[in-house]
C-alpha cells in the first residue's frame, strides 16, 4: 500500500510547489501515474491477502475499491478545471489539496484491517468532503447540504461505533486477521441481526 500512499502524499507538495500555469497538468498527469500503478494490486489470488502491516492490507474486495479511488482523482481534476477558472490560485490549490487528502484517507479506509481504524478513517473523510461541498458546491443551498450531510452521517455512524465497542468487548479484538484466533466468537442469536443493522446503518445512510 505504501507504493500508492507515498506517491499520493507527494501530490500535496507537488500541488503547492508547482507554478500556477502548470499546476493542473502536473497534478493530473502524476495522479494518472498513480492510477496505473494501483492496477498492480488487482492481480492476486482470491484466497490470499497482501499484508502491508498488522493494520493495513488488501484483498479481492478492497483492491477494486482502492483502484476506483485512485482513478477518480484524475477524473475529478479534469472535470473541475473549467469550474475553477474564476477562482484564485490559492483557492485552486486548496481545492486540489482537499481532493488529494480525500484520496489518501479513502485508500487507508479501504485497506484498514482494524475495524476501529476503519471507523476513524471513514469519519475523517467527512472533513475534506464537507469543505468541498460547502465551499465549491454548485448550488446555492450548499451550506444546508453540507450540514445535512454531516448531521446524517454522524448520527448514522453512532450505532456502528456502539456495535464495534460491543464486538471489541466480546471478542477481545477488532482486527480481521485475529478474528479466526479468538476463543469467544459471537453467538448465533437474534442480537446478531441488531449488530448487522447497526454496522450497515452508516453505509445505508
Amino acid at each position: 500500500m505504501l507504493k500508492i500512499i507515498l506517491p499520493s502524499i507527494m501530490l500535496l507538495p507537488l500541488t503547492w510547489l508547482s507554478n500556477n500555469k502548470n499546476m493542473w497538468v502536473n497534478v493530473t498527469s502524476y495522479s494518472f501515474m498513480i492510477s496505473f500503478l494501483s492496477v498492480m494490486i488487482l492481480w492476486q489470488n482470491d484466497m490470499n491477502i497482501l499484508n502491508f502491516s498488522l493494520l493495513f492490507s488488501t484483498d479481492s474486495l478492497s483492491s477494486p475499491l482502492i483502484i476506483l479511488t485512485t482513478w477518480l482523482l484524475p477524473l475529478m481534476l479534469l472535470a473541475s478545471q473549467n469550474h475553477m477558472k474564476k477562482e484564485s490560485e490559492q483557492n485552486k490549490k486548496i481545492y486540489v489539496s482537499m481532493l488529494v487528502l480525500l484520496q489518501i484517507l479513502l485508500i487507508m479506509t479501504f485497506s484498514a484491517n482494524e475495524l476501529i481504524m476503519f471507523y476513524i478513517l471513514f469519519e475523517a473523510t467527512l472533513i475534506p468532503t464537507l469543505i468541498i461541498i460547502t465551499r465549491w458546491g454548485n448550488q446555492t443551498e450548499r451550506l444546508n447540504a453540507g450540514l445535512y450531510f454531516l448531521f446524517y452521517t454522524l448520527i448514522g455512524s453512532i450505532p456502528l461505533l456502539i456495535a464495534l465497542i460491543y464486538i471489541q468487548n466480546h471478542m477481545g479484538t477488532l482486527n480481521f486477521l485475529l478474528f479466526p484466533l479468538t476463543f469467544s466468537p459471537l453467538d448465533q442469536t437474534w442480537s446478531n441481526n441488531i449488530l448487522w443493522l447497526a454496522c450497515m446503518m452508516a453505509f445505508l445512510i
